[in-house]
């Protein structure tokens, strides 16, 4: 229980100063998730280690499906959810084999391509107007991707590809997902998430199945618990902040992904890498930005917004 006066000091706070809080411990669980997965790729399979993640976090939400019962989960959507849960299931195996297969701070370096895929994304699917900021932005930001993939850093290029497959697959996923809290409660959407993601990764996790150690269980069960309290403190954080003012400090997830890169797996960033790295971060934090001033015209002062 939280002691009174600590709860105090925490509701003193204002509504940004409380999402970052929340933000920057869902990048740290997020890094220590990658930690894990990278440690567990070592010696089972990709397919396994999305198996039990999904199964773990079925376990953690059981309480709550048993609460809502078939009522709460009753869904006119499970064409939706389906189309979901398959793009979720692939980027999700695509970012782990990632992860086993590049340095942990260039695996995590493609992730922040998401908000210029999103971009193109909005303009594809969505009809949406992009002037020439934005655009500028993703063109700058995709050659920082070209930067990290010098061949004289070293940097698997077929790893690489995976990675930027895995990120664009997940951004079609985040794009559906949008689409389906327009009309459902955000805790039903995830429990379908895992619902049918599960039952998408059983046949190939059990195929490849190798029975873990003690050790190797600890892990498995790491894995599913970070990255539940993850997602929370994501959904915590962006209740409480505007999403261009969090976009300021996601580069604070790249920082904590060199540092354990380093002194846990001995990764040290090449030159291009830390080249791609500012390019990148900038354009991501230019279009999160760009788009929170355009929201912010659209439909005034956001509560919980950041101070300016």
């Amino acid at each position: 229980m939280i002691p009174p006066a600590l709860g105090a000091r925490w509701s003193a706070l204002q509504p940004a100063s409380r999402g970052l809080c929340w933000f920057l411990a869902d990048q740290t669980f997020l890094v220590s998730t990658f930690v894990l997965i990278k440690w567990l790729g070592a010696h089972h399979s990709i397919f396994q280690i999305v198996f039990l993640r999904l199964a773990i976090g079925l376990v953690v939400l059981l309480p709550t499906i048993a609460r809502l019962g078939p009522v709460g989960l009753r869904t006119r959507r499970f064409g939706g959810h389906m189309l979901r849960n398959v793009l979720s299931t692939v980027g999700m195996c695509c970012s782990y084999l990632a992860l086993t297969r590049l340095p942990l701070a260039d695996a995590t370096l493609v992730s922040f391509t998401g908000p210029l895929i999103m971009t193109v994304l909005a303009v594809l699917l969505l009809g949406e107007k992009v002037r020439w900021r934005r655009w500028s932005a993703v063109g700058v930001g995709f050659s920082g991707v070209v930067l990290i993939a010098q061949p004289s850093a070293g940097t698997p290029l077929d790893a690489l590809g995976i990675a930027l497959f895995g990120t664009f697959v997940t951004c079609l996923s985040v794009a559906t997902a949008k689409n389906l809290l327009r009309h459902e409660p955000a805790m039903q959407v995830t429990i379908w998430y895992t619902m049918l993601s599960l039952v998408l990764a059983a046949p190939l996790g059990i195929w490849f199945w190798q029975w873990p150690t003690a050790a190797d269980w600890v892990l498995f069960v790491g894995v599913g618990l970070l990255a539940t309290a993850g997602h929370y403190c994501f959904l915590r954080a962006y209740a409480e902040a505007d999403a261009g003012y969090l976009a300021g400090f996601g580069y604070v997830r790249l920082l904590f992904a060199i540092a354990v890169g380093y002194f846990v797996f001995d990764e040290v960033p090449t030159e291009w890498t830390l080249a791609g790295a500012a390019v990148i971060l900038t354009s991501a934090v230019y279009v999160g930005w760009r788009e929170a001033q355009v929201g912010r015209k659209a439909t005034g002062p956001s509560r919980g917004g950041a101070p300016r």
